[in-house]
């Protein structure tokens, strides 16, 4: 928590401002200029003293720690929240008994049935890894304080309700003793619901006064002398956010264009075009990129423009690439890519042992052949079966990355009802469904060449295992399919594994897919394993019937190891190979490997299309070098909602420049 309350707090304008005049050291000196009101139910709104700590303010004996704060766009109400969040985690490391600040942000309720809290204990295992048995014996116990921001950043229809949520979960056995909520103050005057908390900070725009002796210390006075001929220009930059604005934009600002302006709107807007246009030009010693491989200013505004307009139609501030799903292709053109995409990297899992094996062997020509011959006969069967699979209704489009896996009985006989009782018609029609679907994307010419392409292989595949095998090799070959068989069914509590993903705290970019992929690597030793305990049992049935189990006590005599190898041991390295070559892509693909086979395709598609760059944590840590992201852990963000809807409200135009 603190961590990100840290963050935050150093990646806010009003201390880059710091940064920039060389004041970093001078914190003390140069403090927030706005001053604020407090209401209560049973008082008359009076005016807070200068710097009046929102800690005091939420300790006084009449809020009682129930605290809602107001302003306007800008006015600084997220920092008065970390502020006080970082007090109150202040608290909590010296004395136990304190509750933990939690910050959330209500945006992310979703579904106005769901008890809130329940989306809260939700939040804290999607946002800090907490367990939703922790979170909810927490909250029973009132250890923890929530902080909730963004209640105005809720689509219309959901905001009056998510008040009336919050109300009856604070008059619930669960309900919080002590809650700060945040919220624009228009929005919340036309609710006819209000909160039931007991007091309200309202911050107040900034003075004359404030302006001038806040631009003064910061040795600006120049840009006073600007803004207070022009009373449009002085009211606009009564936030501390568009002030802060203001400051970092201010070699690049026309005040005679500025102030030529007639609506509040243009004057912002024209703001925050001058502030994007200076942080997209400007000179940063980026820890991202060298000097001369940095995107350039039309690439990052394409690509935050299409970020942002992301992040606003689905209602978000925060945003994680691992968290990235198809549903960000808006044309069935380029779900089609990505499926097929997809479908083609998880049939290279069947090929590639397969080309290993070639490479760690030497072999003659003709076992060359066999095994090249192999790997196409599976690969392409794979490639078309997962194409399909890909496609089935009922199959889970949601890309879920598996950070770690556990074991549940109940699962295994769950998914073994599925697997095996559940009716084969149902599953049949949602083949012959998704079968039809695969089909009709393709033109009658496209449909022609695959059905050629179709014969041409099945003939060869005949007409090559004819002249490969022998009648021997035919044998081992439904050997081989017996062993698939058996495997199958001796594996079914490998059903009962559960692929989890663990929502902790993101400390790095993509964290969860690099945990997916680990915990593919675990499923593929485990596969290993078991395979091999398989063929021991098989190789101590095969000594037993032989009469080599005798030789123990011979270990060094001749003719004892020959005798285990050409029988008995073989098993083993059979059933080893058995795993490399088909159970463990299998296992890996529809365990923690499926999820990052998903997300690398999705990230494909969308960089064929132009939408991101091909590293994006990369170009996200950049942006916030820049001043237009905020960065904690793995989760970024705009550096204000204002920002982000300056940026989504940008026609998404690949040839547009920013001097526009």
């Amino acid at each position: 928590m603190w961590t990100e309350v840290e963050d935050r707090l150093r990646q806010s304008l009003h201390n880059a401002i710091l940064i920039r005049l060389d004041m970093a050291e001078q914190r003390s000196q140069v403090s927030r200029p706005w001053d604020s009101e407090l209401r209560t139910a049973d008082q008359k709104p009076k005016p807070l003293p200068p710097n009046t700590p929102i800690a005091e303010v939420f300790d006084r004996r009449e809020v009682g720690g129930k605290l809602l704060v107001l302003g306007h766009p800008g006015a600084g109400k997220t920092t008065t929240m970390l502020d006080l969040a970082a007090s109150l985690v202040q608290r909590a490391n010296t004395d136990p008994d304190e509750p933990i600040p939690v910050m959330v942000n209500l945006s992310s309720w979703q579904n106005p049935k769901q008890p809130f809290a329940n989306w809260f204990v939700s939040e804290l295992k999607l946002k800090y890894g907490v367990s939703q048995k922790l979170g909810q014996t927490w909250l029973s116990e009132k250890k923890l304080l929530p902080l909730l921001d963004g209640l105005d950043e809720l689509p219309p229809a959901r905001q009056e309700p998510a008040v009336q949520g919050i109300n009856t979960w604070l008059q619930s056995d669960t309900g919080a003793p002590r809650l700060l909520v945040c919220s624009r103050l228009e929005e919340y005057e036309l609710y006819a619901s209000k909160l039931d908390l007991n007091g309200a900070i309202c911050l107040s725009p900034l003075t004359d006064e404030q302006l001038r002796d806040y631009l003064a210390s910061l040795k600006m006075a120049h840009l006073w002398e600007t803004l207070q001929h022009d009373d449009d220009l002085l009211a606009l930059v009564r936030t501390p956010l568009l002030l802060s604005v203001s400051i970092l934009a201010n070699d690049d600002l026309d005040a005679a264009q500025w102030s030529r302006l007639q609506t509040t709107q243009e004057r912002l807007d024209y703001l925050l075009d001058v502030y994007v246009r200076r942080r997209l030009h400007d000179m940063v010693n980026s820890r991202a990129y060298l000097p001369h491989r940095q995107p350039t200013a039309q690439q990052t505004r394409y690509w935050l423009v299409w970020l942002a307009q992301q992040l606003q139609a689905q209602s978000k501030d925060e945003f994680l690439i691992e968290k990235m799903q198809p549903s960000l292709l808006t044309t069935d053109q380029k779900r089609d890519k990505y499926l097929n995409q997809a479908s083609l990297l998880g049939s290279l899992l069947f090929i590639l042992p397969w080309i290993f094996l070639l490479i760690v062997e030497a072999m003659p020509s003709i076992q060359l052949v066999r095994i090249l011959f192999s790997a196409i006969v599976i690969g392409i069967p794979a490639l078309f079966v997962l194409s399909i699979i890909n496609r089935i209704p009922d199959f889970d489009e949601h890309i879920l990355v598996a950070e770690k896996i556990i074991y549940s009985f109940s699962e295994a006989n769950k998914q073994v009802e599925t697997v095996y009782v559940r009716p084969i018609l149902i599953r049949l029609s949602n083949f012959i469904i998704s079968l039809q679907k695969f089909w009709n994307h393709y033109r009658a010419k496209e449909k022609v060449l695959f059905l050629i392409c179709l014969f041409i292989y099945t003939f060869l595949m005949v007409l090559l295992a004819v002249k490969l095998w022998s009648l021997d090799d035919f044998y081992a070959v439904v050997s081989l399919l017996g062993s698939i068989i058996a495997g199958c069914l001796i594996l079914v509590p490998y059903f009962g594994i559960v692929r989890v993903n663990n929502e902790e705290y993101k400390v790095t970019p993509n964290q969860g897919v690099r945990g997916s992929l680990n915990t593919s690597l675990v499923l593929f030793a485990l596969i290993q394993l078991i395979l091999c305990i398989i063929g021991f049992f098989i190789a101590l049935i095969h000594w037993h019937q032989t009469g080599c189990y005798r030789e123990i006590g011979m270990l060094l005599s001749s003719g004892f190891w020959d005798k285990c190898f050409s029988g008995g041991l073989t098993y083993v390295f059979s059933f080893s190979l058995l795993g490399f070559l088909l159970f463990a892509p299998i296992g890996c693909l529809f365990g923690g490997l499926n999820a990052c086979v998903k997300h690398l395709s999705l990230r494909i598609t969308l960089f064929q299309e132009g939408v991101i760059p091909w590293d994006y944590a990369r170009f996200l840590n950049h942006c916030t070098d820049r001043l237009l992201l905020q960065r904690v852990g793995g989760r970024y963000r705009f550096i204000h909602r204002l920002v982000q809807e300056h940026f989504a409200a940008m026609p998404l135009e690949r040839g547009r420049g920013v001097d526009g």
